[in-house]
């Protein structure tokens, strides 16, 4: 029978479903065992196999979990675009992933004016739920969002209930 993923119904455990998914990177990041890499995230293996089981693979009962090399877990994200942060639902590790980094990009941009970690980024987009967005790279609308505080982001994962999880 196969995992479902458990859905938050509150603030608390959105919280918790965002460390879980912590650890499933974690894990793949790293390549620790559950264990280690729950305590690192502090949380319980427990957490992680509730909210992100079907990213966990077990070869034989009572055996040891590994990480799947990608996942669909639903997750909801902000998006930087030329007019602000967008929220969207992402149902891929990979695109995560790849937000992740262009956040990064933009951080370092901010921090040193360097726009060389923003070339991998240029002219691509993302398609969610039927609409394009692009990736921000333009050192002028960067400035400009900059200018207007929007750059000040605290993390990937989207607001629940008005409080950044």
């Amino acid at each position: 029978m196969r995992r479902r993923n458990a859905k938050p119904r509150n603030e608390r455990q959105a919280y918790a479903k965002e460390r879980a998914l912590a650890v499933v990177a974690t894990m793949r990041r790293e390549g620790v065992s559950l264990t280690v890499a729950a305590k690192a995230e502090g949380t319980t293996p427990n957490t992680v196999r509730r909210y992100a089981g079907t990213a966990l693979r077990q070869k034989c009962p009572g055996g040891h979990c590994q990480v799947t090399r990608f996942d669909r877990i639903a997750r909801p994200l902000n998006f930087l675009t030329p007019k602000g942060r967008v929220p969207v639902t992402i149902r891929d590790s990979r695109i995560a992933t790849m937000m992740s980094e262009h956040l990064k990009a933009v951080k370092k941009y901010r921090n040193t004016g360097d726009t060389a970690a923003l070339a991998p980024f240029r002219g691509k987009a993302l398609r969610v739920s039927n609409a394009l967005h692009e990736f921000v790279t333009d050192p002028k609308a960067l400035d400009r969002l900059g200018h207007a505080g929007l750059l000040e982001i605290e993390g990937l994962y989207r607001a629940v209930q008005g409080t950044p999880v």
